[in-house]
């Protein structure tokens, strides 16, 4: 918008010499046509250049105000998907928002095309998942741990900067009103519209964001796709050689190559994709192409332990508290 006014006041500039050659060379009123054109722009702005100000500042602090919906559901995803990898972390199951993730990668909240080519959330699904997948990981519980508000997702400090936005809109908004409703149109209180405007659409799209990302619909999403909002896959069900592994890597070659081709498109290269350039692309999901040695004994270990789970034994657990959560299987002689 600056650049256009920049742009009409360029030109204003250069008509008034220009119109008054004209009516010199031509003989024709252009000149003083033009003069009572900006007389009257000059009337209009000398009698509400206030108005004129609190629309620019307006605009100007709220031209990008939804940028702020897109943050805060980024920042939420994020955070739950940590809090939900917590939840998890002591059974022999996959955070199933995590599954949900792998089968179907996560895209920008944004339509920007930039933002969809940029966004890492995906390659950070990816890396946990990496991380994790081929650790001999033991596990003491069958079920996670219970569920926190939404609150540690959305942030203490973001809460409390809301509840303050929101608090100060209504307050003064309040206190002006009922004081003299007349001052936002004549008083100064009228030059704080802009600030009033902007945090009101601030704790909107604040409030949009955390409704956006509630765990209700999360969970709706998750029983529409698995038939219930906390399937129990285990690990190694997601091992490359099962259905749900090969389903992933699927997934994850097809979200590369059309991340990719975005790139392309937005370097205005070719749209086929010839080689991956892309930064934000997520890596491999496993750190091998090969299955680790000890695959064969996972389901083993998963039965003996599920037995000592139901049935424990004193000296047993005991023992158990003394080791790591890492299980040492033997390696098969070749």
């Amino acid at each position: 918008m600056l650049s256009k006014m920049k742009m009409v006041i360029f030109w204003a500039v250069i008509a008034y010499p220009a119109t008054w050659i004209l009516q010199f060379v031509f003989k024709i009123p252009i000149f003083n046509e033009y003069k009572e054109i900006l007389e009257f722009f000059y009337t209009a702005f000398y009698s509400w250049w206030d108005w004129m100000l609190i629309a620019l500042f307006s605009y100007l602090v709220t031209r990008e105000i939804v940028n702020t919906k897109f943050e805060n559901m980024v920042k939420i995803r994020s955070n739950r998907l940590v809090t939900e990898m917590e939840r998890w972390v002591e059974t022999p199951y996959i955070p199933p928002i995590m599954a949900y993730y792998l089968i179907n990668p996560p895209q920008a909240v944004s339509t920007d095309i930039r933002k969809v080519v940029d966004n890492r959330f995906y390659q950070r699904v990816i890396t946990f998942f990496r991380d994790r997948i081929y650790i001999n990981a033991s596990f003491s519980s069958l079920d996670p741990l219970e569920r926190d508000s939404n609150i540690k997702n959305i942030g203490y400090k973001d809460l409390a900067v809301l509840i303050a936005a929101f608090g100060f809109v209504l307050g003064w908004f309040g206190a002006v009103t009922l004081s003299d409703p007349s001052k936002w149109i004549y008083g100064w209180e009228r030059f704080s519209i802009p600030l009033v405007l902007y945090l009101s659409l601030y704790t909107s799209m604040k409030l949009q964001a955390i409704m956006e990302m509630r765990y209700s619909k999360l969970d709706k999403v998750l029983t529409k796709h698995f038939g219930e909002a906390e399937p129990h896959y285990r690990w190694r069900e997601f091992f490359p050689d099962q259905p749900k592994g090969e389903t992933l890597l699927l997934a994850w070659k097809a979200e590369c190559e059309k991340r990719q081709r975005y790139t392309n498109m937005l370097q205005g290269g070719l749209m086929e994709v010839q080689h991956y350039s892309n930064p934000a692309l997520a890596p491999y999901p496993y750190p091998s192409q090969e299955l680790p040695h000890w695959v064969d004994e996972l389901d083993n270990y998963y039965a003996e332990k599920m037995d000592l789970m139901a049935n424990p034994e004193p000296t047993l657990k005991k023992k158990n508290k003394q080791q790591n959560n890492v299980v040492n299987f033997k390696r098969k002689q070749s």
